[in-house]
């Protein structure tokens, strides 16, 4: 904790097991499965190719030229 503390991080324990407490993950997996399932629907593909259209889905959002 010295050593963090010393460079500026601070030291927070959360619970295991517990991704509700970390806001922005949440938010990016809510953006990905919305995602998924709009591709999906759209091009009237079947469940099976939820794989597919997750990896086409984070392209997608990594290629966005902002943020919002």
């Amino acid at each position: 904790r010295n050593l963090l503390s010393t460079h500026g991080t601070i030291f927070r324990l959360t619970c295991a097991y517990t991704s509700q407490q970390n806001g922005r993950a949440e938010r990016i997996l809510r953006t990905l499965n919305d995602c998924v399932r709009t591709l999906l629907f759209h091009a009237y593909m079947p469940p099976r190719f939820w794989p597919d259209a997750l990896a086409t889905a984070t392209l997608l959002i990594n290629l966005r030229p902002c943020r919002s």
